[in-house]
């Protein structure tokens, strides 16, 4: 008989076992709880150390009972149908789940044939594994609800790249997709499915570099990725890492943050009034028109600003400005080709943007149409209005585009501010413009500088009764002492000191020098000489004019009488005179002398003088120089002084600087004068030389009233 060698082997290892008395530990220290049984009678013959612990009994006591007695929660004819059944199995093992206690049971019946034939039972407690997993699934249950019910797309692939779940809004996000988007299915292959049918925007037409980026981009998860679809809809996708080397995505549907973003960027640039583009990023736009120019080619800014339109505020409200802005808007859109940019970018002031031929006639035939168009009446309420249009043009060509690319816009500013001051309805830029800006820009910077040294100082002109030989006043002349020009007369530099916001200081500078004087004149014997000042149009449209007047006079001891305000006659001719009104009177009744400075230069009307309360005129100089031979202006200087002499006021001509032109204006009445012919504007220091060339007056002007005699006080 052949021996079968395993068989051999088998049987020498139990025997091994045996005799090393292996089994009878394994036995008490089992993990499980053993019960060995009589199959007969279900006695029990032994129970290992797990069992007795956990039946609670001891080995005596168990030796004594049946299986049923044991498990008193069984029903005895239950239990014994069951063990009739495994028995007529003729199975050897059978597994069962029961219930002791308050914990479960998995419990293996494992029949051994012999002479005897045993039963032994083996059961292991699963409570707490069974109780772990009905958590986990309520978890999971509760996970995938959460999920599900996530507003976003959720998705969640596994360490090769493959889908392992995701949401319902997930596939709705990607309706082109969602028949692939299934538990299994690679990233690459979901990707690749969608762009087969033209779903991503970006992908069209460059689909294996766009897979690649995307790729990329899945690999190393830079941040936020946007994503846009040919539906419309715009995704922000957001991805980690997870432990086990996948990847978790979020998809957030932004469509409507982008749709709100683009309408707040529409509403940014874009002008509420006329629906034209604003300045914000005009600047940029240009730029792009710019960078693909053709030969030939160029791209001309044209700065146009309204003429007389606050004219058609004034007269007839707001409400037919508006009208006038929208129809002017109308007018310029109407004349520009698509592509070409139009905005507005201030109250009146419109920007056309425009690619054309290097060619600068018709550029300049292009700003001449649109002026003219402006110049047509606009019907509004019945009635007609006229404006006009200045405009300022820059040109960025091949050749001006790298000078010009960033200033385009304010080269157009100065052409327009050209435009403006000549007359001209348009004017090109030129180089020398921004030269001239630089040049008033680096003189009020020196303006400022001078202010903070103190180098503004007071010069003093004498004014001359040449009927009686006597100087009865001064006129306070504001000079520059340059530190390398010397003095400095104010013509040379006041209009910028103006523009960078100097005139409230220099006009207190004045104001205190003015009060100075007088002061040293009292002081040196002369208490009947006044002191003429300019009053600026800030200065008149100060609420608290009146008052700094008084604290200035009284600081310095000094009566108002002495104290002359003269006027600009273009003061009368400004918009906002009607301002300066109450002001005036106010000084008039405070007693203060107001004089009107430059007298015939403007259209002031006589009435405009018994408004103002006007006390004396002051004859421009063009109405003097050369007056002992120019008839035509004798007679119109005569008819001045007669004119103010019939209204009570006195008169005084200025810039005289021969003794024929002093003669002759004698002989026309006209004896108050100022002039070089009898003394260029001096530091008060030497004041005193010129008054004893010209001794003062030894009483006060005849046109003073009683009240401004009371000085101060």
């Amino acid at each position: 008989m052949q021996i079968d060698p395993d068989q051999t082997a088998d049987l020498m290892a139990i025997q091994q076992v045996i005799d090393r008395n292996v089994l009878l530990p394994l036995f008490e220290h089992a993990a499980r709880e053993i019960l060995v049984l009589d199959a007969g009678d279900l006695h029990v013959l032994a129970a290992n150390d797990q069992a007795r612990r956990t039946l609670g009994r001891p080995m005596r006591h168990l030796r004594q009972m049946t299986l049923s007695a044991i498990l008193p929660d069984l029903a005895p004819d239950r239990l014994d149908r069951f063990l009739a059944r495994f028995m007529r199995s003729h199975r050897r093992r059978v597994r069962c789940r029961l219930r002791h206690g308050a914990s479960v049971y998995d419990v293996d019946l494992m029949m051994l044939p012999g002479r005897q034939q045993t039963l032994v039972v083996q059961a292991q407690n699963v409570t707490d594994t069974l109780d772990a997993l009905r958590q986990a699934d309520a978890a999971e249950a509760r996970l995938l609800t959460a999920i599900d019910a996530l507003s976003d797309g959720f998705a969640l692939f596994d360490g090769d790249d493959r889908l392992v779940i995701c949401n319902e809004t997930y596939r709705l996000l990607y309706p082109d997709t969602a028949p692939v988007i299934q538990p299994g299915t690679a990233f690459v292959d979901i990707l690749r499915y969608g762009l087969a049918r033209g779903q991503v925007i970006d992908g069209i037409g460059r689909e294996e570099a766009w897979l690649r980026e995307r790729l990329d981009q899945h690999r190393r998860m830079p941040g936020p990725i946007e994503q846009k679809l040919t539906n419309g809809r715009w995704l922000r996708i957001v991805e980690r890492e997870t432990s086990d080397g996948g990847r978790v995505g979020l998809h957030v549907d932004i469509t409507t943050l982008k749709e709100q973003q683009y309408a707040l960027r529409r509403l940014a640039i874009t002008d509420e009034l006329t629906g034209l583009r604003n300045r914000r990023n005009l600047l940029e736009d240009i730029a792009l028109l710019a960078d693909d120019l053709r030969d030939g080619q160029c791209v001309v800014v044209f700065h146009m600003d309204l003429d007389r339109f606050k004219s058609v505020n004034d007269v007839y409200g707001h409400a037919a400005g508006d009208h006038v802005l929208k129809h002017c808007a109308a007018l310029l859109e109407g004349a520009v080709m698509p592509g070409d940019i139009t905005a507005r970018v201030g109250g009146d002031e419109y920007i056309v943007v425009r690619r054309m031929a290097r060619d600068t006639v018709a550029v300049t035939a292009f700003a001449d149409q649109i002026i003219a168009r402006m110049m047509e009446p606009i019907g509004y309420a019945g009635q007609y209005m006229h404006i006009g249009a200045s405009v300022g043009i820059a040109v960025l060509d091949p050749d001006t585009v790298a000078s010009l690319r960033g200033t385009v816009l304010s080269a157009a500013d100065l052409a327009l501010c050209e435009a403006k001051k000549t007359g001209c309805c348009a004017v090109i830029f030129e180089a020398a413009m921004r030269e001239q800006v630089l040049s008033t820009s680096a003189l009020a910077r020196d303006l400022q500088l001078a202010m903070k040294r103190q180098e503004f100082v007071a010069h003093f002109q004498p004014q001359i009764d040449a009927g009686r030989g006597c100087c009865v006043g001064f006129e306070a002349l504001l000079r520059w002492r340059h530190p390398r020009d010397g003095i400095v007369a104010a013509g040379a530099f006041l209009d910028v000191a103006q523009r960078a916001g100097l005139t409230e200081s220099l006009d207190a500078l004045m104001l205190d020098a003015a009060c100075h004087a007088l002061r040293w004149l009292a002081d040196h014997g002369w208490p009947h000489v006044s002191v003429s000042i300019n009053m600026s149009k800030a200065q008149l449209s100060d609420p608290r004019l009146l008052s700094r007047l008084i604290d200035s006079l009284s600081r310095h001891g000094v009566s108002r009488h002495l104290l002359r305000i003269e006027l600009l006659e273009s003061t009368l001719l400004d918009e906002r005179a009607g301002h300066f009104v109450d002001n005036v009177k106010a000084m008039v009744a405070a007693g203060f002398v107001v004089e009107l400075d430059d007298f015939g230069t403007g259209h002031a009307a006589i009435a405009a003088l018994r408004k103002f309360q006007v006390s004396q005129i002051k004859i421009d100089r063009s109405f003097v120089r050369d007056i002992d031979t120019d008839t035509e202006l004798q007679k119109l200087t005569g008819a001045i002084v007669g004119m103010a002499h019939s209204l009570d006021i006195d008169v005084l001509a200025e810039g005289v600087e021969t003794q024929a032109e002093r003669d002759w204006l004698s002989s026309a009445g006209c004896t108050l004068m100022q002039g070089w012919f009898y003394g260029k504007a001096v530091p008060l220091p030497e004041v005193a030389t010129l008054l004893a060339r010209w001794p003062a007056t030894g009483q006060p002007r005849i046109n003073v009233s009683p009240k401004s005699m009371r000085g101060v006080s």
